[in-house]
């Protein structure tokens, strides 16, 4: 059996990645390139100043939320999107990822929604035939605008059905728009079959943004909810009855509250939210402006974090169980991935070394599909 490099095994096993906003996937090169296209002033200083990567380059970085926004206004023509998803997915092969569920937002693009979702849908068969990678589709409520816009893009999804658009989600900055606000247009969507998700204490906001989102607006799963652990009695209700929380290692927000490397490894509340039996799924976010991908997602998982390997295969049981994919595909899957996470780690030629304090052993019981048993060595 030949052996492969720690590395290379987290960029081979099987993943799913249910935390993925489209726009935070384009490539600096492809924004540039859109630029062009539609003779939009744009330096390739400016470009960069999106981007994570090249903040010692820039001096800043507009990062996340503006740069989505700038993409939006951007990209103005269908095949922009399509464009965009068949280069997520692209990249996304090159880690060993299988399945996406992406956010975008309706309310933001000049075009028709039923333009692009169209566009989008062409992207994901030709995605599925090239890298032999399934996306899905999560039409995101801008949380920053209306309550009544945001109805109107589920009122859109209903006038445009597409078996690829499996549910909605919101996000943006929720310091002045906490979900509760958006119920209606959740409400329209769950009466419908669509499937509910929210970005919910994502910048330190209190946990009371979580409970709006589990107990008002019956959410199927939590993105980020960083800030429950602040309950601890509601974090054991939740880890009891295996509320999903897509949880993002490279999140902004905790990288500037703790700007020294130690501090925010030790700190940081994914540590805590494991610790306390949570269902927790590692997820990218916003991949190329925040300078990650799905390999380096589960390296911090284990190189920052303490997590050990055997850890990696219960997030990636996690995700599947989480994701919104029929259940008998994710049974399926379950086995598949399972067996080729224990041959790929066969060959692991060394693992890394975990200092004991620092160590975490998170394990999914064998039996109960909710439950998840969380030991500390």
């Amino acid at each position: 059996m030949s052996k492969i490099s720690f590395y290379q095994f987290l960029s081979q096993f099987p993943k799913a990645d249910l935390h993925y906003h489209l726009l935070g996937g384009v490539r600096l090169e492809t924004m540039l390139a859109f630029a062009k296209k539609y003779d939009y002033p744009l330096s390739e200083l400016e470009a960069k100043s999106y981007y994570r990567a090249y903040k010692a380059e820039t001096g800043s970085t507009k990062g996340g939320i503006a740069a989505l926004t700038f993409l939006y206004e951007l990209m103005q023509e269908a095949e922009d999107y399509e464009r965009v998803l068949l280069e997520v997915a692209e990249d996304a092969h090159a880690c060993g990822v299988r399945y996406i569920e992406t956010f975008w937002n309706p309310s933001d693009t000049h075009l028709s929604y039923d333009d692009v979702n169209q566009a989008l849908v062409r992207g994901i068969e030709k995605s599925l035939l090239q890298f032999n990678i399934t996306i899905r589709l999560i039409p995101s409520i801008n949380r920053e605008k209306s309550p009544e816009l945001a109805v109107e893009m589920v009122e859109m999804m209903l006038q445009h059905p597409h078996p690829y658009v499996l549910g909605i989600g919101i996000d943006y900055k929720e310091h002045n728009a906490s979900v509760e606000l958006f119920w209606q247009a959740y409400r329209l969507a769950q009466d419908n079959g669509y499937k509910l998700t929210a970005h919910c204490s994502e910048f330190g906001l209190h946990w009371r943004n979580v409970v709006a989102g589990i107990e008002l607006v019956e959410v199927d799963r939590i993105d980020h909810g960083y800030s429950i652990i602040d309950n601890p009695k509601l974090t054991a209700q939740y880890a009891e009855q295996g509320i999903p929380f897509t949880v993002v290692p490279s999140n902004t927000y905790f990288l500037s509250q703790w700007p020294e490397h130690a501090e925010w490894q030790v700190k940081h509340p994914i540590r805590a939210m494991a610790k306390a039996g949570l269902n927790i799924i590692p997820c990218t976010d916003d991949w190329h402006m925040h300078a990650t991908d799905s390999t380096n997602c589960y390296r911090v998982m284990v190189e920052d974090f303490g997590f050990d390997i055997e850890s990696l295969k219960h997030f990636m049981l996690n995700s599947l169980g989480a994701s919104w994919l029929p259940k008998k595909l994710k049974k399926q899957l379950v086995s598949q991935w399972t067996t080729e996470f224990d041959l790929l780690r066969a060959q692991i030629d060394q693992e890394p070394e975990i200092a004991p304090q620092h160590l975490i052993e998170y394990r999914r019981h064998p039996v109960s599909k909710h439950k998840i048993y969380v030991n500390k060595a």
